[in-house]
């Protein structure tokens, strides 16, 4: 299966893209993991999007196109894509892209989740600098500094402080809003409730791809 999960800043995406991943036995493919992993090997792609992803904004489609083309080499038993696309060109050169390969997207499940929850989540989001596995703070012990499932040292995102946030919001809504109605004239999207626990969020997805 190819599928891609939408949604605002917060919803989720990255968490249950990972559930999906090992559920599916599909490989995880997360573009802001991707940026995050260039940014800290100082690759040149990374240098290049640092000054973007700090200040909330969009990445340059050229950088991403570039990162994407690269790790989709090897996906042809499929994948679970979050954090791309994001902007209606995105989707059409993503759709291009698959065309090429005689592919097509099964599913796009878009992550509902109130702006009050988003800015709930994200101040309290840790992030494993290895893994890449999302934790918040309030589920965690005031002691932890490492990630429980691989022991990594955990950090905050520079782009979850709160003066990027609602920026971040309002690029979501501009942008990538805009592909629900895309792929819903395709016939492929599916609402899901983003709010709840991850495990609530993970089994309606579930209940939705069966």
């Amino acid at each position: 299966m190819r599928i891609v999960l939408l949604g605002p800043p917060g919803s989720g995406k990255g968490t249950q893209a990972q559930k999906l991943g090992r559920n599916l036995g599909l490989p995880h493919v997360g573009m802001g993991d991707m940026l995050r992993g260039a940014l800290k090997n100082r690759t040149s792609l990374g240098e290049r999007a640092k000054e973007f992803m700090d200040s909330g904004k969009l990445v340059p489609d050229s950088i991403i196109l570039e990162l994407l083309g690269e790790r989709l080499e090897g996906t042809k038993e499929g994948f679970i894509l979050d954090g791309f696309p994001r902007t209606l060109e995105q989707a059409k050169r993503l759709g291009a892209l698959l065309e090429k390969e005689r592919e097509n997207l099964d599913a796009v499940i878009n992550l509902k989740v109130r702006e009050e929850t988003i800015l709930r989540r994200l101040p309290g989001r840790l992030v494993c600098s290895e893994c890449g596995k999302v934790y918040q703070r309030a589920n965690l012990s005031s002691s932890t500094q490492r990630c429980p499932s691989c022991g990594a040292p955990l950090l905050s995102r520079t782009d979850d402080v709160s003066d990027t946030l609602k920026k971040r919001i309002e690029i979501y809504l501009e942008h990538t809003h805009p592909l629900i109605d895309y792929y819903k004239k395709k016939g492929i999207l599916q609402d899901v409730s983003g709010e709840g626990n991850p495990q609530e969020v993970f089994d309606r997805i579930v209940k939705i791809l069966n």
